[in-house]
């Protein structure tokens, strides 16, 4: 049994109306055959036994209560429609992670308790291997793919929150977040109660030769064109400025490249109002500034030690019932504190498989008006926008942004939200 650390803003903080889940959908080239999946998800299970766990309470010697991680030999499953498992309960086997199967698609969900976007794209990588050397080509190369087998290396396992903290560190000043434009109250639209999934392509060429040309990185690109769109839709009326939750990866600052929980962070990018007139380069190399000073090593270890240190606050409290009743102020903190968010955890690299993906999407479950993930897989960026509002108006001017650097987007699909909900584990 491994005792939550670093998770535990996740656990304390969801429930079956606010999941913190995510769906990663590959689209194959051909239809799915689910008795060759369930053989290769049975396969990929057996790598990681780190995520075959199962959500339990235990108490300390003072009889506090705490989540831990506990082992779940009950297989993982894969469900045969485009609906998702309820997580952490029977119809998942109370995994905290299930698959899904429908026409040419595959599906794999997860809690943000138990990984983030990095740790899913490993398990992706081995499952679509696995997959695919059974569906194709029995010779498939395994190269960059984890597999059964492994020797799976302690830094896998490794949670730096159970580090000692460093001593050194010197985190370098940040100017403050001005106050953001709050979409969730402030967009010139009304907001739908449901939340929709636009998935919109762009070729990776035309993407990364912009980039490559520019002070500028795919991530920080969408996110300053989403920002300059909320700008112009806004005007100059109020003080408030679109700014950015821009996701990160804390792994490498924190010295645990391969470690396998949860270390999502967030960087504030702000298009501030001297800013709005300026120059669209100059505008991307502030934005690319902000960046490189938010995301030094020292700036992100502190970050990170600083939610621990908030988490033990919160562990204060006895039981787990009353942890959750503490967070729940932290959903509007989140809102007031960006206007949308952006994550990219970076190419797919699904090595010798990819050949047979034709597409890559992420689906979260987000509290916000507007959330969008990218991913790149086959020589495409997948642009997942989700969002409330009640018309394309924010969109199209993200469109219109594009089209004047030359990016042509295509909308593949659009349909409502599909995330996993998870079941009420506090009681």
């Amino acid at each position: 049994m491994k005792r939550i650390i670093s998770e535990r803003f996740y656990t304390y903080w969801a429930d079956p109306e606010h999941s913190w889940t995510v769906r990663l959908i590959m689209t194959m080239c051909d239809n799915i055959d689910r008795g060759m999946l369930q053989e290769a998800v049975a396969a990929t299970q057996q790598r990681y036994p780190y995520y075959s766990v199962r959500l339990c309470k235990t108490t300390d010697a003072e009889g506090r209560e705490y989540f831990a991680l506990d082992e779940n030999p009950l297989p993982w499953v894969v469900m045969p429609t485009q609906q998702p498992a309820c997580l952490l309960s029977q119809e998942s086997n109370h995994h905290l992670l299930a698959f899904a199967c429908w026409d040419n698609c595959i599906a794999f969900d997860f809690f943000h308790a138990l990984t983030d976007g990095t740790g899913g794209y490993n398990v992706l990588r081995t499952l679509l291997y696995e997959y695919c050397r059974r569906r194709y080509d029995k010779g498939l190369s395994r190269e960059g793919v984890r597999v059964a087998g492994d020797v799976i290396s302690i830094e896998e396992l490794t949670d730096p929150a159970s580090l000692p903290r460093p001593d050194d560190m010197s985190p370098l000043p940040v100017p403050p977040t001005p106050t953001p434009i709050n979409l969730n109250e402030e967009a010139i639209v009304p907001l739908s109660d449901t939340v929709e999934t636009v998935c919109i392509e762009v070729d990776e060429q035309q993407m990364m030769k912009y980039v490559s040309g520019g002070d500028t990185s795919p991530a920080t690109l969408v996110s300053l064109l989403v920002a300059r769109a909320i700008a112009r839709l806004h005007g100059e009326a109020t003080e408030a400025v679109p700014v950015t939750a821009l996701a990160i990866n804390q792994r490498p600052a924190l010295g645990v490249p391969k470690a396998s929980p949860s270390m999502a962070s967030a960087l504030r990018l702000s298009l501030k109002n001297e800013m709005r007139d300026m120059p669209l380069d100059l505008q991307q190399t502030i934005y690319r500034g902000m960046v490189v000073l938010q995301s030094n090593v020292d700036n992100v270890a502190a970050g990170f030690w600083l939610m621990k240190d908030r988490m033990d606050q919160i562990d204060q409290i006895p039981t787990i019932k009353g942890r959750y009743q503490a967070m729940k102020g932290a959903y509007g903190q989140a809102l007031s504190s960006s206007s949308f968010v952006v994550s990219y955890v970076g190419k797919a690299r699904f090595g010798a498989a990819e050949r047979y993906v034709t597409n890559f999407c992420t689906e979260v479950w987000t509290h916000y008006a507007l959330t969008i993930e990218m991913s790149a897989v086959g020589g495409k960026f997948c642009i997942s926008w989700m969002h409330r509002f009640s018309t394309d108006v924010y969109l199209d001017a993200l469109f219109d942004e594009m089209r004047q650097l030359g990016l042509e987007a295509t909308i593949l699909w659009r349909r409502p939200l599909s995330t996993a909900t998870v079941a009420d584990y506090h009681g």
